[in-house]
């Protein structure tokens, strides 16, 4: 059954980017992060991706993605208006803008199939998916460092109790990643 995964690095102290909105901190491994069993396990489960417009265009070229991004698989883009020119496809990966969470959910299920979608990037997408009940599996590395501000992953869940299940913890040199079954 296809899961919906959304998952984040973070400091002890909760925050995914430092003062300066930098993640320098949280990802001091990426390359080693990248290569381990843990992430090849991501790439050969994800059947799609879905990300938020700021994390599309972190891509300093977005027709990059057909050639070096890690997941390999049709990714759905939450975005109010469509980019003039659709980024390069290759036959694995593809693109699809959609202006909701839900919309996204929905096709990127379709197109997993039996896999999972993997919600990567900020967590505005992430607490969207979270506040309409559509995540289920929440996934959190924590990186041993106290960054003491910056942008908290669950800063803006007002009013909200998610009850969690933990269900995995890998330890990966000094990262932490722990999986968490959202209760419906």
């Amino acid at each position: 059954m296809t899961k919906v995964i959304f998952g984040m690095t973070m400091s002890l102290d909760g925050f995914i980017n430092d003062v300066n909105g930098s993640v320098t901190l949280l990802y001091p491994d990426l390359k080693e992060l990248d290569q381990t069993d843990l992430m090849q396990e991501s790439i050969r489960t994800t059947g799609a991706v879905v990300m938020g417009r700021r994390t599309f265009e972190m891509a300093s070229d977005p027709d990059s993605y057909a050639d070096a991004y890690e997941f390999q698989v049709p990714i759905f883009v939450i975005t109010g208006q469509a980019p003039e020119r659709k980024p390069k496809e290759n036959g694995l990966i593809s693109f699809t803008f959609v202006d909701t969470v839900e919309a996204a959910i929905q096709q990127a299920k379709q197109a997993a199939g039996e896999k999972d979608v993997t919600v990567v990037g900020g967590p505005n997408v992430g607490l969207h998916l979270l506040k309409a009940g559509l995540v289920d599996v929440l996934e959190i590395g924590i990186m041993p460092i106290l960054l003491g501000e910056g942008q908290r992953l669950f800063e803006h869940l007002e009013g909200m109790q998610i009850i969690l299940k933990k269900t995995r913890l890998v330890e990966t040199g000094q990262r932490t990643d722990i999986w968490f079954t959202v209760q419906k």
